[in-house]
């Protein structure tokens, strides 16, 4: 299952690798910090000491907000659904964090009071009030959109490039949780992207891995079903739709692999 723009980006990587080196003391003269900019942008690096901050504190602290206050409204609806597309027992927490993020920046699509950035910032004004760049940055965190991702190339268990399933635009992703599942090449994920400098995104929670055996169904599916449910829904709301078609292809085949693996004598497995 290959992607002409996966390949072209690998060799940009590779191609590119000493002209990066030789330019570096360029970008540096771009590197947003705290000090000199205002206003997050997605492309240009990050200094290293504003990086530590974003990821070691802001994030944290806002991730687990979230989750804190937010989490035990959502769930009971999170399992009803979970319950009607029945993954495995060891992916249905992956499964409902997912949803959970997918839930919470639905709700902001659909217009809240108080975002849950708005109340983070709020909550932390003394320390914010001076660092426009930092609330910049989180409110990126409100333009997220939970997708369908493919893995197109892995250099190692924490940086890839994944391909946007309905776009074909590849994604260049680290992957900073030391405990996430190491993504495989050429599986489909799922999951939300936070921007972090030099069009590098992070997964906000580890992604949800479809069965690998499932994963050419589900790719020729997704498109077809964003194209029907894009006609009378918005991007957040026709994703809970595709979502729900690609976890019934996963069970089926899970199923049909099961009943297969039945019937087979130990000298066949």
């Amino acid at each position: 299952m290959s992607n002409p723009l996966t390949c072209k980006r690998i060799s940009k990587w590779k191609g590119e690798g000493m002209k990066k080196k030789n330019t570096i003391e360029n970008v540096v003269n771009f590197v947003q910090s705290e000090s000199k900019v205002k206003e997050f942008r997605h492309d240009l690096p990050i200094s290293h000491e504003l990086k530590e901050v974003l990821l070691t504190k802001v994030f944290g602290e806002c991730a687990k907000g979230i989750v804190s206050e937010y989490f035990d409204q959502c769930q009971e609806t999170l399992g009803e659904f979970i319950d009607d597309h029945h993954p495995s027992e060891e992916k249905r927490s992956s499964l409902e964090h997912n949803l959970f993020w997918w839930r919470i920046l639905y709700e902001v699509s659909q217009g809240m009071e108080m975002t849950f950035v708005e109340s983070y910032i709020a909550k932390n004004y003394t320390d914010l009030k001076d660092k426009p760049l930092i609330i910049s940055w989180l409110m990126e965190w409100e333009k997220a959109v939970t997708k369908f991702y493919y893995v197109g190339h892995t250099f190692n268990d924490q940086v890839l490039i994944l391909v946007d399933t309905l776009t074909g635009e590849p994604v260049d992703v680290i992957i900073y949780d030391r405990f996430a599942t190491p993504p495989k090449q050429g599986e489909i994920v799922m999951g939300t992207l936070l921007p972090i400098g030099d069009s590098l995104y992070f997964p906000i929670i580890d992604f949800y891995h479809f069965d690998y055996e499932a994963r050419e169904p589900i790719a020729k599916h997704i498109k077809h079903y964003y194209d029907k449910h894009l006609k009378v829904s918005t991007l957040q709301e026709a994703f809970i739709h595709v979502l729900s078609a690609v976890l019934q292809i996963e069970h089926i085949i899970a199923t049909e692999q099961e009943a297969l693996a039945s019937t087979q004598t130990p000298s066949e497995l």
